[in-house]
């Protein structure tokens, strides 16, 4: 968590395209029902 606070990103894990893209939108949903301001992305590896 000190990583992020101090470059501004962080790894969350490795999966297959089509988990992450399930756990970003899981991600997204909870932030925005929550009124947290969070970004989440997918990048390749």
């Amino acid at each position: 968590m000190l990583q992020v606070h101090k470059s501004g990103a962080g790894l969350c894990g490795i999966y297959t395209k089509d988990i992450a893209e399930t756990k970003v939108a899981a991600v997204h949903e909870m932030a925005k029902n929550n009124e947290f301001p969070l970004k989440c992305v997918m990048e390749e590896e």
